[in-house]
């Protein structure tokens, strides 16, 4: 069932206050794009798992335990290669962006309270329908 239009209009409004309100939180809700995967970086790490491959080969012909260790490493590192993207260890930094504050996230660190606002305007809009508002 569609949305009317006075409806989408609430929602573009709660959206909207909610980036001014709380921009963070709404970063983390936003959908995120899938990483894409470069076809350099994919043949690079293919490329790996072949040479590994042969070289694990020659080692099992030969009784050479240690080599086929350093072949099964580098298949593996070939893998892990072709199937990351360039930027997924950066990812999880993301969530520990504190605005360029410098950690102030202790009990004395002062805080300002900007989330009050839009769920109280929110909860006097819902009591308002409700005919539950105590003030009126």
């Amino acid at each position: 069932m569609p949305l009317s239009e006075h409806e989408q209009k609430m929602l573009d409004e709660m959206e909207r206050q909610l980036f001014a309100d709380d921009p963070r939180l709404a970063r983390a809700f936003a959908p995120k794009t899938p990483p894409r995967r470069s076809g350099r970086r994919i043949l690079i790490g293919l490329g790996a798992v072949v040479v590994g491959l042969g070289v694990l080969v020659l080692a099992v012909s030969l009784p050479a335990v240690w080599l086929g260790v350093i072949a099964f490493i580098g298949m593996l590192a070939g893998a892990v290669y072709a199937v990351t993207s360039p930027g997924s260890s950066s990812e999880g930094t993301a969530s520990t962006d504190d605005g360029g504050r410098g950690g102030d996230s202790g009990p004395d660190a002062p805080r300002k309270d900007d989330g009050g606002t839009f769920m109280r305007k929110m909860e006097d809009r819902w009591e308002k329908r409700a005919g539950d508002d105590p003030r009126l």
